[in-house]
């Protein structure tokens, strides 16, 4: 479909002439009317809105530019070939971009490829100050330029973007932590599925995805163990295991004992050591013990040892 087509049919499809009620006057306006007012064309989108004062007008008329930036790259990327069909909705309409079209007015600053889409690339305005009545309102017009580089680019950045977080929830979903070594990297794994959900938009179904795994992980780390290595009257040293496979780990742990005292905690080459003081309060044949207990990212894992 060629680029003329898409931007009228975005244009066609979101840009509704204002009414004019009866009894409107211009009573100011920033010029001359440009002829672009009102007009439409091949390489520039042109907008127009109104708000009681002219700052409201301007955002909302910058809504308008993305909304049909947004139309314009839906109608590119629904006719594109490299889109498979599985990842387009009902009636081949891609949901994604349905779902930023619906939250552009709230979240606009949350879709990336529309980052550069800003007031500053604005190619020339034009506002009128209206009375109707005893009622004053402001309408502002916009001709932002938006040709078939600008929709080519921008719809790559899109699929391109689309596709990476596609492929990060695949590994997410694929990922046992079977291969990690530590709980840092544990822990971190879990961080970036956050940070991902973040990155989405509140109404994305794949928020819904990523807290599932989110899921999934917190039961990883939930089933992590502490043991014992080993254990006299100067140390305990412990690690933490996630099945039979032993981690490392520089987590600084909570320690309790119902005698010791001087506890300190000593990250020694992966290993983890709690030195202590036993000859002060401790007496031998007693049940000394020492309870760790380590919070791995809101999940608590504790065990209990007995020092003699």
């Amino acid at each position: 479909m060629k680029t003329k087509s898409i931007i009228i049919l975005a244009l066609s499809a979101l840009f509704v002439l204002p009414a004019f009620a009866g009894g409107e006057k211009v009573v100011d306006k920033s010029g001359k009317q440009p002829k672009w007012v009102y007009s439409a064309g091949t390489d520039f989108i042109v907008v127009s809105a109104e708000a009681a004062d002219i700052e409201t007008a301007k955002d909302k008329a910058m809504i308008q530019v993305k909304k049909q930036i947004l139309a314009a790259i839906a109608e590119n990327v629904q006719s594109s070939s490299s889109i498979d069909t599985k990842e387009k909705g009902v009636n081949g309409k891609y949901n994604i971009l349905e779902e930023y079209n619906n939250l552009v007015e709230t979240q606009s600053a949350l879709i990336p490829f529309l980052s550069e889409v800003s007031v500053s690339r604005v190619e020339d305005y034009y506002w009128e100050k209206l009375k109707r009545g005893k009622d004053y309102c402001y309408r502002y017009h916009i001709k932002y330029p938006f040709d078939r580089f600008d929709l080519m680019r921008l719809s790559d950045d899109f699929l391109t973007r689309e596709r990476e977080i596609n492929q990060q929830i695949a590994d997410f979903t694929k990922d046992n932590f079977t291969s990690y070594t530590s709980t840092e990297q544990m822990v971190q794994r879990l961080k970036e599925v956050r940070l991902l959900r973040a990155s989405l938009m509140e109404k994305d179904a794949r928020r819904a995805t990523c807290q599932n795994i989110e899921k999934v992980y917190n039961g990883y780390l939930k089933s992590i163990t502490i043991r014992l290595l080993s254990v006299n009257k100067q140390q305990l040293v412990y690690a933490p295991y996630f099945g039979e496979k032993q981690l490392s780990s520089t987590l600084q742990p909570k320690l309790e004992s119902n005698c010791l005292s001087d506890l300190q905690f000593v990250p020694n080459n992966g290993k983890c050591v709690v030195t202590y003081d036993y000859e002060t309060s401790c007496y031998d044949g007693e049940e000394n013990n020492l309870v760790i207990t380590l919070n791995i990212e809101g999940n608590k894992v504790k065990n209990t040892f007995m020092v003699k």
